[in-house]
């Protein structure tokens, strides 16, 4: 009967342990890519929501300014329902032409958005007219 032959050096277990420790760390290495993928496109999402937040603004100023052309803004800021807060400045540069400026906020981040509306005011309603031109651009922010 042959004796079974046994590894004096025992170059086995270290082995094992090597691999596992190779295993932990390329786990790691995946998770924390994959934690820093999510918190950029968190933070890309609340980029894109305040720019919505601008923008969904600048339709209820158009909203209101054909309703009334006397509209001057809004009292401070208004809560949107994306989650951010908006404000909305009008100012009267002639008769047909009003200069707007709209600031919005989501979180971290800030908006600014400024542009020139050409108004033709409707003789049948005194204070409602027609929005012929708007010209908007986006401002630089946060």
């Amino acid at each position: 009967m042959r004796k079974p032959r046994h590894n004096k050096n025992g170059f086995v277990l270290p082995l094992v342990l090597v691999v596992i420790a190779l295993l932990a760390a390329g786990a790691g290495y995946v998770l924390t890519q994959g934690m820093a993928e999510l918190q950029a496109n968190t933070l890309n999402q609340d980029y894109e929501l305040c720019i919505l937040t601008g923008k969904n603004a600048m339709a209820i100023l158009q909203a209101e300014l054909e309703k009334d052309v006397n509209y001057s803004g809004t009292n401070g800021k208004v809560s949107d329902e994306n989650g951010g807060f908006y404000e909305i400045h009008v100012f009267k540069t002639s008769e047909k032409l009003r200069y707007v400026e709209v600031a919005c906020e989501l979180r971290a981040y800030q908006k600014k958005f400024s542009g020139e509306i050409e108004l033709m005011p409707e003789t049948a309603e005194p204070p409602s007219g027609k929005i012929v031109k708007f010209n908007w651009k986006m401002l630089g922010g946060v």
